[in-house]
C-alpha cells in the first residue's frame, strides 16, 4: 500500500524473502518502493514495512518522504535509502542535502539533460553517492511528486500511488472567450515514451550508476523485451535494437530531455500508435515465456563437502563455482549406539534440495568407521550452511536478521498552538497586487523571485523561490533571496543555501508535508514557517499542527497549482523563438478546456516553464473554526492569477472571516463553483 504503483497485482509480504533469494542468485540487486508521501497514521507501518523488507533481504528501499527518509537515518541506519523520482531532485544543491541523510543513491528528475546529468552525478560521487535516471518508459507531463491533478480532480492522487493519468486525456487550448487557440492535436498534456537506447554510452561515461525501465503494470512480454534489448545494448553496443523497442511499446519514442529536448518534439499530440503486427507480438510472448520458465527452472550447483568423524564436530560446507563459500559445525559425533550410518544415507539426507534453487554438484565425504548420526542434525546443519552461503554472497557475511526488528517513531511532543488569529499571507503574481493585499490587512505577501529580479526590497514582501530551479538558475535567485532578506523555499537545496546565509525561510507546499516527521526534519533544516501538502484532510493537519516543532500554515483559497511543467505549454500554438521572457503568447489569458467544459488556466514563466491551475478555486472560510481550532499558523489567499483589485478583495474577505470564526459563523462564500480540497473528505 505504500508504494507508487498501488493498483498493480502486488505481492504480499511473505513473498519477499523467496523473490529476493531468487534475485540474488540470479546475481541481480532487489530495492523495495516506499515512494508515496507518509500520512501521520501510517509511519509506524512504514517503518514496520522497511524493518519487514531488510529482514527479507532487500538490497535498498526507494524512499520519497523526507520524514521517512529522516526516521530510518536515526532509527535504522543500516538500511541502504535510495531517493525516489518523486523527490524532485535536479540540482547540486538538494544531492548535497540528502547526502546528510545518509542516501546512497538517487534517481534524478526526468527533466534534465545529458549535460546537467553529467555535473550531477559528479556531485554525487564527491559526497559518496551514485545516481540513476531513467532510460525507458512512459514520461509525465510534471515534474514528479509535483503534480496535483489527478488528486483535485478525483481524489487519486498521484504522491499517493493512485494516479489517474488525466494527462492522457483529451483537452483543447482556449483563451478567455472560449475561442481555441492551437489544433495539434487533442492531446495537449501526453509526452511521448522515453527511449534512450541510443544514448547509453554518453551516460555511462557521465557517471550514471543505474538506468531504470519503467516495468511496473507492464505484461511480461513488454518487460523481457525491453530489458533484454537494454542489456544487449549494454554488452553489444553495435547491435541493432530499434525495431524490438517499436514492436515492444505502442506509443511514439523519444530522447526527451536527455538530449535536451523540451519543445513540441517532445509531445505526442496525436497519440500516434505503432502498428505492431501480430506475428510480432507473439515473437515477444514467445521470448516472455521462455524467459520465465529459465528464471523459474534456474538452479544453483553446489558442492558439498562433509565431515562425519567420531569426535570432531559435524561439518556442512558449500561452494560455488564463483567461490562463494558457506559452513556450519554443529555437535560432537558420537560413536553409533545402535547402527552405523552409511554414505549413502549422509548423501542422501544432505542433498534433499527440494524447494530450494539449489542442486548438488561435487561431494566430498569423510565418514569416519561406527559412527551414528541424527537424520534430523544432517538437515539442520545443510540448512545453516546455505543460510551462511546466502549470507557470505548476498550480504558480505553480515545475515539479515531472521525477526525483522520492532521499530517505532519517538513520540514528539505537542506544540503550544495559537487559538486566535492566523497569519494571513497572500500569494501575488506581481508588486502591484503585493502591495493591494498589503493594504487590505496581509501580514505579509509572497511573490514569484523570477518577478522580483529587478526589484528593490518593500516591507512585507517575500520572495518565493521558484520549486523548480536548477544549477543555472540558483545564484541569479539567490540573489533575490538575499536582497530582501527571507524567502519561500522549494527544495532542500534551496534550503541549505539560505541556512548557510542567514537567510529567515519558510518552506512550499511542495516539500509534501504530510506527518510530522517531515516537518520536524524541515525545521532542524532552518524553516521557520512550515506549508503543509493540500492533500491533506482537517484532521491530518491538526495531527502535524499538534506535533510540528515550527509553525505551519496551508491554502484557503485561490485556484491551487497542478502541475509544473519543463515542456511550455504554450507551444502546441505551433513553434516558438523561445524568448520566454518576452513571449507574446503569455499576456494572453490561456486555458486548457477538458471534455467536460472545465477549463485549467495555463500560466508559463520566465523560464519557459508552465504552471497549470485548477479549474475551480479553492475556498476554506466556511471551515476556518476548525482550522483555528486544529492550530494553523498561517493562511495563504493564493492571488498569483488575479489583478490586484481582486486579491485584495479575497485578502480583506479572508481577514472578515477569521473575525466570524470568533463570533457570528456567518461567512462571505464566492459566487459560483468552487472546491473544499481535501479538507474534508481526505484523500482515497
Amino acid at each position: 500500500m505504500l508504494n507508487a504503483r498501488r493498483g498493480a497485482k502486488n505481492f504480499s509480504r511473505g513473498d519477499l524473502p523467496e523473490l529476493c533469494r531468487r534475485a540474488h542468485l540470479a546475481n541481480a540487486r532487489v530495492f523495495l518502493t516506499v515512494n508515496i508521501t507518509i500520512l501521520p497514521l501510517e509511519v509506524d507501518e512504514a517503518l514496520e514495512l522497511v524493518a519487514l523488507a531488510w529482514s527479507a533481504g532487500v538490497d535498498a528501499l526507494i524512499v520519497e518522504d523526507l520524514g521517512l527518509i529522516a526516521l530510518l537515518h536515526e532509527l535504522m541506519p543500516e538500511v541502504v535509502i535510495h531517493v525516489s523520482t518523486q523527490a524532485n531532485v535536479h540540482s547540486s544543491a538538494q544531492i548535497r542535502a540528502y547526502a546528510e541523510l545518509g542516501v546512497r543513491r538517487i534517481t534524478l528528475a526526468r527533466e534534465l539533460s545529458l549535460n546537467e546529468i553529467r555535473v550531477l552525478a559528479a556531485v554525487a560521487a564527491d559526497c559518496g553517492m551514485e545516481v540513476e535516471c531513467f532510460i525507458h518508459g512512459a514520461l509525465c507531463i510534471c515534474y514528479s511528486g509535483q503534480c496535483l491533478m489527478s488528486s483535485f480532480i478525483g481524489r487519486r492522487s498521484a504522491n499517493r500511488g493512485l494516479c489517474a493519468q488525466p494527462c492522457r486525456m483529451t483537452y483543447e487550448m482556449v483563451d478567455v472567450a472560449g475561442r481555441r487557440l492551437a489544433d495539434p492535436g487533442d492531446y495537449l498534456l501526453s509526452p511521448k515514451d522515453l527511449a534512450g537506447i541510443e544514448l547509453l554510452g554518453e551516460l555511462i561515461d557521465a557517471g550514471v550508476a543505474s538506468f531504470k525501465i519503467e516495468g511496473r503494470m507492464k505484461s511480461a512480454s513488454y518487460v523481457a523485451a525491453v530489458v533484454s534489448t537494454y542489456r544487449e545494448a549494454l554488452d553489444r553496443p553495435l547491435q541493432e535494437t530499434g525495431s524490438r523497442l517499436t514492436d515492444a511499446f505502442n506509443r511514439a519514442l523519444t530522447e526527451g530531455y536527455l538530449s535536451g529536448i523540451r519543445g513540441n518534439d517532445l509531445m505526442d499530440y496525436r497519440r500516434q500508435k505503432n502498428r505492431t503486427t501480430p506475428e510480432a507480438q507473439r515473437t515477444l510472448a514467445a521470448e516472455a515465456e521462455q524467459a520465465t520458465e529459465r528464471a523459474r527452472q534456474q538452479k544453483t550447483p553446489l558442492d558439498f563437502s562433509v565431515r562425519v568423524v567420531e569426535g570432531k564436530p559435524l561439518s556442512i560446507s558449500v561452494t560455488d563455482a564463483a567461490g562463494n563459500f558457506g559452513s556450519c559445525e554443529a555437535a560432537v559425533v558420537e560413536a553409533a549406539r545402535t547402527k552405523a550410518v552409511t554414505a549413502d544415507e549422509v548423501r542422501e539426507h544432505v542433498a534433499r534440495l527440494g524447494g530450494t534453487p539449489y542442486l548438488v554438484g561435487d561431494f566430498k565425504l569423510d565418514l569416519g568407521a561406527g559412527v551414528g548420526l541424527g537424520f534430523a542434525a544432517l538437515h539442520a546443519a545443510r540448512r545453516a550452511a546455505l543460510a551462511d552461503y546466502e549470507a557470505q554472497r548476498f550480504f558480505g557475511g553480515d545475515p539479515r536478521p531472521e525477526t525483522p526488528p520492532a521499530v517505532e517513531a519517538p513520540s514528539l511532543p505537542r506544540r503550544k498552538t495559537s487559538r486566535l488569529a492566523p497569519d494571513i499571507v497572500a500569494l501575488a503574481g506581481s508588486l502591484a497586487a503585493a502591495r493591494s493585499a498589503l493594504n487590505a490587512g496581509a501580514t505579509r505577501v509572497q511573490v514569484s523571485a523570477r518577478e522580483l529580479l529587478d526589484a528593490q526590497p518593500e516591507a512585507g514582501v517575500v520572495p518565493v523561490l521558484p520549486r523548480i530551479c536548477h544549477d543555472r538558475e540558483l545564484d541569479e535567485l539567490m540573489g533575490v533571496a538575499e536582497c530582501f532578506g527571507a524567502a519561500v523555499v522549494g527544495n532542500l537545496g534551496q534550503l541549505a543555501a539560505c541556512q548557510q546565509r542567514g537567510i529567515p525561510v519558510e518552506t512550499h507546499w511542495s516539500f509534501n508535508v504530510t506527518n510530522a516527521y517531515s516537518a520536524r526534519e524541515l525545521a532542524r533544516r532552518g524553516a521557520d514557517l512550515i506549508w503543509l501538502s493540500p492533500e491533506l484532510s482537517g484532521r491530518q493537519i491538526a495531527d502535524i499542527a499538534a506535533h510540528s516543532p515550527a509553525p505551519v500554515g496551508i491554502a484557503a483559497s485561490g485556484r491551487s497549482e497542478l502541475m509544473v511543467t519543463e515542456h511550455c505549454l504554450l507551444m502546441a500554438q505551433g513553434p516558438c523563438d523561445q524568448r520566454c521572457a518576452s513571449c507574446a503568447r503569455r499576456r494572453t489569458p490561456t486555458a486548457l478546456k477538458d471534455r467536460l467544459g472545465y477549463c485549467f488556466p495555463v500560466m508559463t514563466d520566465r523560464s519557459g516553464r508552465s504552471h497549470l491551475y485548477n479549474s475551480v478555486p479553492l475556498d476554506l472560510i466556511e471551515a476556518l473554526p476548525e482550522i483555528i481550532e486544529a492550530g494553523v499558523d498561517a493562511l495563504c489567499a493564493g492571488g498569483e492569477l488575479l489583478t490586484p483589485r481582486a486579491l485584495s478583495q479575497e485578502t480583506a474577505r479572508l481577514r472578515r472571516g477569521i473575525i466570524a470564526a470568533h463570533g457570528s459563523g456567518e461567512f462571505e462564500t464566492i459566487q459560483g463553483a468552487v472546491t473544499k480540497g481535501h479538507f474534508f473528505r481526505g484523500l482515497v
